[in-house]
């Protein structure tokens, strides 16, 4: 007995030495001073960044020390040196180690990851013009419209495996802080808009807050609460004292290095045999104000658009309906919103036409309910203005859905809406029960959302729409993320951070209700 629990408690020691450590950008919003993390300064002046691979990023941007060694066989070209030499509107001091890390940075966005770089120039473009509008609203230094590079390749669907979203890597706490709303509906964080208003409102914040341009980026990096507890703790009270002791993360000591090495690019693309920023090339785009549960898919149909092409210009709706609670906009292209007022003014956009209305039948309950169409207990209770957990066999409820038809009852209206809407085209040899098995659909609701009484009607060519998130019971949906367990996360945590269900994260990862995870464990979340 005493073997054993001496043996238990190795164990333990092990997994804990293992869990793996991130950087603490959920401290962004200001936390009381406490003990720093001391972290090792013993390091050879090596380059090792972590930098978030975006969604559509090539996997492998980490540097493996084999990557290093690479990379420190390349050589510079003399216009590049003269480049690296050269100083730069917002240009920051740097010591030796801080020297040789922009250079390494440098080196990779100019030679081994060039590619990269030049998929992100050609995002930024869309995007760039707009914050530097902002920016200089703000009286911000314009230098700072280049960090999105640096924090996500300007991708807006970019997810850091931490939680972080959007074009400026917001957690979900900061982000809520400065007014971007996070939740089953929708992640404004991934608005480039309203996030682009939100960053310079933090970054004006954090300069006034460290009175330093050098703090205020690393803040950013790290949250203002660790730097303030940084320099609590060593009594420094600059950014150049921090960075030399072993009170900030690797990661964050190297973050002005690396944002000055993306500058000194920027500014000498022409000189590096990059294609200059075209400044002209941002889509011509009108925001239209929509009421509340507008049925996304059907304006966008109505506008001619694919809800593709609809998603990319509204990144941050996760529902192809709108919230049910309060009023949102979309982006249209100019010529387009026309014909989307008018449809929304039309008596065919009638508010919460993007809902089923459904009976409850015997053994149903709202656990079962949320499961079945993928919807909260809270929004759905929310919707039905009750806060009761009782149902009755017989009574109607209103359920949102991804494209859902506007009532779930058979009528020819039912069928002539599924069919213009409808996501998926009959084969010859389907049945409907093969194909609610296939997009996990309970086939009466399949049936009740096609307007179809007799399922021996069915006929090749014919289109149906499929109630829920448009995916088969094996493939979940959106972008999947591999979460690393850290000490003191629960599934629930982990939904609330991503927002999506904990009931989601145990089905795709084969889960038990009463399993336990650990620190190291892998979680795969699927984003939408």
């Amino acid at each position: 007995m005493v073997l054993r629990s001496f043996l238990v408690l190795i164990c333990a020691f092990i997994m804990l030495s293992c869990a793996s450590t991130h950087p603490d950008k959920t401290a962004r919003i200001d936390e009381p001073p406490g003990p720093v993390k001391q972290v090792p300064n013993n390091e050879v002046l090596t380059y090792k960044p972590v930098i978030v691979q975006p969604a559509h990023e090539p996997a492998g941007l980490d540097l493996t020390p084999e990557r290093i060694e690479e990379l420190d066989k390349e050589s510079l070209t003399e216009a590049e040196e003269k480049v690296l030499e050269a100083e730069v509107g917002f240009d920051f001091f740097l010591d030796a180690r801080e020297t040789q890390a922009m250079e390494n940075y440098f080196k990779m966005f100019t030679h081994t990851h060039r590619h990269t770089f030049e998929t992100w120039l050609k995002r930024s473009e869309k995007y760039l013009p707009y914050i530097r509008e902002v920016f200089e609203e703000k009286d911000l230094p314009v230098d700072l419209i280049y960090l999105p590079f640096v924090e996500s390749g300007f991708n807006v669907l970019a997810y850091s495996r931490a939680g972080a979203a959007g074009l400026w890597q917001f957690m979900p706490g900061t982000g809520k802080h400065y007014g971007l709303r996070v939740d089953w509906w929708m992640d404004e964080r991934r608005n480039p808009y309203l996030s682009t208003h939100a960053a310079a409102q933090y970054l004006e914040k954090l300069y006034c807050d460290f009175n330093d341009w050098y703090l205020a980026l690393a803040a950013y990096n790290a949250g203002e609460g660790r730097v303030a507890r940084a320099m609590t703790s060593s009594g420094h009270d600059n950014y150049f004292d921090l960075i030399n002791g072993p009170y900030l993360s690797k990661e964050t000591r190297d973050y002005v290095p690396k944002f000055l090495a993306v500058l000194k690019i920027v500014h000498n693309l022409e000189e590096l045999g990059f294609e200059p920023v075209d400044w002209e090339s941002a889509p011509n785009l009108k925001e239209l104000a929509i009421k509340p549960g507008t049925d996304l898919l059907a304006l966008s149909r109505e506008c001619n658009m694919g809800w593709d092409q609809f998603k990319t210009l509204n990144p941050a709706f996760r529902r192809q309906v709108s919230p049910s609670d309060s009023t949102a906009s979309v982006m249209l292209p100019a010529e387009k919103y026309q014909t989307a007022r008018s449809f929304l003014d039309s008596p065919g956009s009638r508010t919460h036409a993007g809902y089923q209305r459904y009976q409850i039948k015997s053994g149903d309950s709202w656990w079962k309910i949320s499961s079945r169409f993928d919807v909260p207990v809270g929004i759905l209770k929310s919707l039905n203005n009750t806060s009761s957990n009782l149902l009755r066999v017989g009574q109607h409820i209103i359920v949102p859905a991804s494209g859902s038809s506007e009532s779930a009852v058979a009528s020819a209206t039912t069928q002539d809406h599924a069919q213009r809407r409808g996501t998926y085209i009959v084969q010859r040899g389907d049945t409907l029960s093969q194909i609610s098995r296939k997009f996990n659909v309970n086939l009466n609701t399949l049936m009740a959302s096609n307007g179809i009484s007799n399922p021996r009607s069915l006929k090749a060519g014919q289109r149906l729409y499929i109630p829920g998130p448009l995916q088969t019971a094996q493939e979940p949906g959106g972008k999947q993320i591999n979460y690393q367990v850290r000490n003191g996360d629960t599934l629930w945590g982990i939904a609330r951070r991503f927002g999506v269900q904990a009931s989601d994260l145990q089905k795709w990862n084969n889960l038990s209700h009463n399993q336990i995870i650990r620190p190291g464990d892998k979680i795969r979340v699927f984003v939408r």
